[in-house]
């Protein structure tokens, strides 16, 4: 009887340290998988016809991050005349309908490239 129980014991114990195991990994997998982008948006003046590409690229990003494979963790709108840091990500409607204005700045461009070296850059000036 003494082995029935022992065997139990073991076996039980067993299976709680193997979910433990399982559950940790889990956690650690899905933790450092997951690519987290800043996104810069140049919303400078854009011709309609060259602002949807640009507007379908950033629905891509939002759709990955809607599947959980990658974090927008910051969006940040600018032009010449404004800049605006959204810490949450605007929906892709949001983002196809802006009103675009004033002109490109590379000064200002380059300096949020230094303040967030890593950022994918969405603008009419380069090409997608």
């Amino acid at each position: 009887m003494k082995t029935s129980t022992q065997s139990t014991k073991r076996l039980v114990s067993t299976l709680v340290l193997s979910g433990i195991a399982f559950f940790s990994s889990g956690l650690l997998i899905q933790q450092f998988t997951g690519q987290t982008l800043t996104v810069l948006i140049d919303r400078s003046y854009c011709p309609s016809a060259k602002w949807q590409p640009l507007a379908d690229e950033y629905t891509r990003l939002y759709q990955r991050h809607q599947r959980q494979q990658t974090t927008l963790q910051t969006v940040v709108l600018f032009s010449d005349l404004s800049q605006m840091v959204l810490d949450n990500p605007p929906a892709p409607e949001t983002i196809r309908t802006l009103e675009t204005y004033g002109q490109s700045s590379a000064a200002k461009q380059s300096a949020l490239q230094r303040a967030y070296p890593d950022a994918t850059l969405l603008s009419c000036q380069s090409s997608l």
